[in-house]
């Protein structure tokens, strides 16, 4: 194998592991139901950030992720397996629907991780939101048995995404990326 190779399954299964563990852990604090999804959508906020730190090469591992999260961890999205699988496939795809729409806009341009602004990175979880919402909301509706209400599922997505989002964000940056700094600086100094 080439580093280059392993570079890429290293930072795929990083990706995969940080996706699932935020599932894991929203799982843990509360549960999630398909009509309402979760009052704090953590793996939103992982997959930004897997995005912004490592590109949009991380796809298969965000996606392996979302599947096996939600066979997992969902019971196969009570047993609506066809409609999950769309559902997570919405969900990797809306962060980098969301990245590409304002680099083609001349938003932000997130290829440069030191340059990016956060008011930048909270729209981007904002944006990101709405996106997955929508799309989660059309992919749902093609199951004839679910009964939603558009106006709530689109509400409920959107918060849980965004508090999820926010708070995954701020973690990695109030207190890991210290944590990491000060290993650094220590190791060099």
């Amino acid at each position: 194998m080439t580093e280059k190779f392993q570079n890429y399954l290293l930072e795929n299964t990083i990706a995969f592991v940080s996706v699932f563990s935020m599932a894991y852990i929203m799982i843990w604090f509360g549960s999630f139901e398909l009509e309402v999804g979760s009052y704090m959508y953590l793996p939103l906020g992982a997959k930004i950030l897997m995005y912004l730190v490592f590109g949009y090469r991380v796809f298969p591992g965000i996606m392996a992720a979302c599947i096996v999260s939600g066979i997992v961890l969902m019971n196969s999205w009570g047993d609506n397996l066809l409609i999950g699988a769309l559902s997570s496939c919405a969900g990797a795809i809306a962060p980098i629907v969301a990245m590409c729409f304002m680099n083609q806009t001349h938003v932000s341009n997130f290829s440069k991780l030191s340059k990016i602004d956060f008011r930048h990175i909270l729209f981007l979880v904002v944006f990101t939101s709405v996106i997955s919402a929508l799309l989660k909301f059309f992919v749902y509706m093609q199951d004839v048995t679910l009964n939603i209400n558009a106006v709530t599922f689109i509400t409920h997505y959107i918060r849980g995404d965004v508090v999820g989002g926010l708070v995954v964000i701020y973690f990695a940056l109030a207190i890991v990326a210290p944590i990491i700094e000060r290993s650094y600086i220590q190791k060099t100094g």
